[in-house]
C-alpha cells in the first residue's frame, strides 16, 4: 500500500505549507510534491492491475463455489432418491401393495366362478322346470290325441 503512504506524505506536505495571510492557500515546495506525485504515479498501476487480479480471482472464485454447491446439490438429490428407492419401508409397500392386489385377483375370479356356479345352477333348475313343463305338455297332447 505505497501509493496510500505517498498520497498521506502529500497531504501532509499540504498541510505543513505555509498559508498566505488572509488566505486559504498554501505554499508548498513543488519540486517535494511533484516528486510525490510522480512516485504516486509509479506504484499506482502495479496497485491497480494487483486490485483488477484480485477482482477476477473473486468472480472466479465466486463461479467455481456455485458450480461446486450445484454438483453438491445434485449429488444430494441422487442420493435421497436413492435412499427413498432402497428404503426398506418402501420395499415393504411395495411387497403389500402387490400382495393387495394379487388378493384381489383372487377374490375377483372367485366371485367370477361363484357368480357362473350360481348362473349354471338356476339355468339347470330352469331347465327341469321346462322338462317337466314340456312332459306335461306333451301328457296333455296326447291325451287330447286319445279323446278324439
Amino acid at each position: 500500500m505505497k501509493t496510500i503512504d505517498l498520497i498521506n506524505e502529500l497531504e501532509d506536505l499540504i498541510e505543513k505549507g505555509s498559508t498566505l495571510p488572509f488566505s486559504s492557500k498554501a505554499l508548498v515546495n513543488p519540486e517535494e510534491a511533484l516528486e510525490i506525485i510522480n512516485e504516486i504515479k509509479q506504484t499506482l498501476p502495479k496497485e491497480v492491475h494487483e486490485a483488477r487480479e484480485i477482482v477476477n480471482q473473486k468472480q472466479q472464485i465466486l463461479m467455481e463455489a456455485q458450480n461446486d454447491a450445484d454438483l453438491i446439490k445434485k449429488e444430494a438429490e441422487q442420493s435421497l432418491n436413492d435412499m427413498i428407492n432402497n428404503n426398506q419401508i418402501t420395499k415393504d409397500a411395495t411387497r403389500q401393495a402387490e400382495k393387495i392386489v394379487e388378493v384381489a385377483q383372487e377374490q375377483a375370479k372367485s366371485i367370477r366362478v361363484g357368480t357362473q356356479h350360481y348362473a349354471d345352477k338356476i339355468l339347470y333348475n330352469l331347465q327341469l322346470e321346462l322338462k317337466q313343463l314340456n312332459d306335461t305338455i306333451e301328457e296333455d297332447r296326447k291325451e287330447l290325441h286319445e279323446i278324439k
